[in-house]
């Protein structure tokens, strides 16, 4: 049967219809390419949304709301150059947006266009103080800028409206920690991690927060939970330290032995670990560990000065002075290191070099002149003192008294391998200055019994004596400056 000819007209029409209704970049027929793009860019199909927001523009010429999300996928896949452009489209499209300005900025900070990009969002906080990009932005150039504070209050004022997230707790924490405020770096801290969860990393920043905060009873409970999530070199260590922290020595000592006993430890580890051991008493391990450290990091000023105390408290003073030197010359703003190699000089006699660094002393802490003025006024009279002994006569001595042959040619031996009088002063002498590293001040040889003062006149400076026997004791000297 033939299609009657009327039926047969409307379908061509009706094809015909199909044929000419325009189909979008998105393929789908009669849709605004407006709405298409935005919801294609909702959906991160990029590539597709681009096409449509482009005929967009054309068909409707620059609308901000079609201009950003181009701006925004531009950054995201580095088409500055083509960014900036639509960026500064939308600020003339619509100068008084500050998303336009803030988006703009956005795309001439990773240009490098630094000021270009401040002056955007000054404008925009013009326009609106409470825009938080903007916020967020100057915050972070202040940061760069070395503008703690002024970044703080910028960051501040984002978290008055509200936002509460992790990204800006951990912002101001930072930052708080920056400038000293430990409780409130801990907030924020904490504030993230009730937030995100709880990771060994957090745990461990907030063991550290703790201490520094004076709050070592909850640094050790951070460390705990870390050491219950992820066991290892890192987190003996931090509880290690934390222990350290409550002087709860025999734990810090087993679990910073645990954490340098890994292949690679962190050197850091090793250093307190030597401080543990300084504050327990037990002296070798603790020069081993300062050792150790020292070899990985030959230029830590703080490894050299504790190094340089540790020496000292054993009567080895000259070594120590060594160290603590080296501490100043890698850091000569460490006051606390002047003012124990100004001691250890003037334990040793050597009044002028004490006196050097009293006087450097002056110069750099104002605050404390009258103690320093005063120190160097009995330097000066010590110096006097041992310019007088010496003019007399007098030599300056260190003393060993032994009880026994064997004790004694241990000592000799010890002395002829390159050991340290005072030291072994400290750990073998029974005489009265044995804490003191032997050191008996300036003595006058016509006033000891012949057989010591035979001893000692024949002595040049730095000469130790051979073993003189008196009194059923031995005894040894050595003459210093």
């Amino acid at each position: 049967m033939r299609t009657p000819p009327r039926l047969a007209a409307a379908l061509v029409i009706v094809l015909l219809g199909v044929i000419l209704v325009p189909v979008t970049a998105a393929g789908q027929t009669g849709a605004d390419p407006c709405s298409v793009g935005k919801d294609l860019y909702h959906q991160g199909k990029f590539t597709e949304a681009r096409k449509a927001l482009n005929q967009c523009l054309e068909q409707g010429g620059d609308q901000v709301e079609v201009l950003l999300p181009l701006v925004v996928m531009d950054i995201r896949e580095d088409r500055l150059e083509e960014g900036a452009a639509l960026g500064a489209r939308a600020v003339m499209a619509a100068p008084d947006d500050p998303e336009a300005r803030y988006w703009y900025g956005r795309v001439l900070l990773r240009q490098g266009k630094v000021e270009k990009a401040r002056s955007q969002w000054e404008q925009g906080m013009r326009i609106s103080a409470n825009h938080k990009g903007i916020l967020e932005g100057l915050a972070r150039l202040a940061l760069k800028e070395g503008e703690p504070a002024k970044a703080y209050n910028l960051l501040n004022q984002i978290r008055q409206q509200g936002v509460d997230e992790p990204w800006l707790h951990r912002l101001l924490g930072d930052l708080a920690a920056g400038k000293g405020l430990w409780d409130q770096a801990l907030e924020h801290l904490e504030a993230a991690m009730v937030q995100e969860g709880t990771n060994a990393t957090d745990l461990l920043s907030a063991s550290q927060l703790s201490i520094m905060a004076g709050k070592p009873d909850q640094a050790v409970d951070f460390c705990r939970q870390a050491v219950r999530i992820e066991p290892g070199e890192a987190t003996f260590g931090g509880l290690g330290e934390a222990y350290f922290a409550t002087e709860n020595l025999d734990s810090a000592l087993v679990y910073l032995r645990l954490a340098v006993a890994s292949p690679d430890p962190d050197p850091r580890f090793i250093f307190n670990l030597g401080n543990v051991c300084e504050v327990a008493g037990l002296y070798t391990e603790a020069e081993d560990n300062f050792r150790a450290f020292l070899a990985l990091r030959p230029d830590d000023a703080v490894g050299h000065f504790n190094f340089g105390i540790h020496l000292n408290k054993q009567g080895r003073t000259s070594e120590g002075i060594v160290h603590v030197e080296k501490a100043l010359a890698l850091d000569p703003s460490m006051l606390n290191a002047r003012v124990v190699l100004a001691q250890m000089k003037e334990t040793m006699g050597d009044f002028g070099g004490a006196l050097e660094q009293v006087e450097s002393l002056q110069q750099q802490d104002q605050d404390n002149a009258a103690d320093l003025a005063a120190w160097r006024q009995r330097l000066n009279r010590e110096k006097e003192a041992a310019a007088e002994s010496r003019a007399s006569g007098k030599i300056h001595l260190l003393h060993m008294v032994l009880g026994t042959r064997e004790v004694t040619d241990n000592v000799v031996r010890e002395l002829a391998g390159g050991g340290d009088f005072g030291s072994l002063a400290v750990r073998f002498s029974s005489g009265p200055a044995a804490s003191r590293g032997g050191d008996i001040g300036w003595i006058d040889p016509a006033e000891m019994k012949p057989v010591l003062r035979e001893a000692i006149e024949a002595l040049g400076i730095n000469e130790t004596s051979p073993p003189v026997e008196s009194g059923g004791l031995y005894h040894l000297f050595k003459r210093i400056p």
